[in-house]
């Protein structure tokens, strides 16, 4: 494979991340949410109960950047605090029933947004999906 076409396949995933960024962007504004907000909720929603660290690990945040978050999250009472009964040095974050709601408002706009940037592209959606597993795969790997 070229370097053109190593180009433009970074090209293209930056495009779409860029364009995915900003439509949910333009959604989170009535919510008075950022979007490091929204991918801090989104790992909170998929794998709660979360640590601060855990958070810190998937999203490649600084501490102190995952603390104001959370923090803000929590005054908006969107996120509860809870001590790990394992181990009490340990915060654990889960989200809450408005938190909740919007985050599933949210998440259904951007499945909305791409359902329709795939609509004439029902035959290889899946093998995209596939593709871009593999290439996830690999980045990690290397990583």
């Amino acid at each position: 494979m070229g370097k053109k076409t190593n180009k433009m396949i970074e090209e293209k995933i930056r495009n779409i991340a860029k364009y995915l960024n900003q439509y949910t962007k333009d959604h989170l504004k009535c919510y008075n949410l950022t979007l490091g907000r929204f991918h801090v909720l989104r790992v909170i929603i998929e794998s709660q109960p979360v640590s601060m660290g855990e958070i810190h690990e998937e999203l490649h945040m600084a501490n102190s950047t995952v603390t104001v978050i959370v923090d803000y999250l929590h005054e908006a009472g969107l996120v509860k605090r809870r001590r790990d009964e394992n181990d009490r040095r340990v915060v654990l974050l889960e989200i809450t029933e408005q938190g909740r709601e919007i985050m599933e408002s949210l998440l259904k706009k951007r499945q909305d947004f791409m359902e329709k940037a795939l609509v004439d592209m029902e035959d290889s959606a899946e093998d995209l999906a596939r593709i871009l597993s593999k290439l996830m795969d690999k980045i990690e790997e290397i990583y």
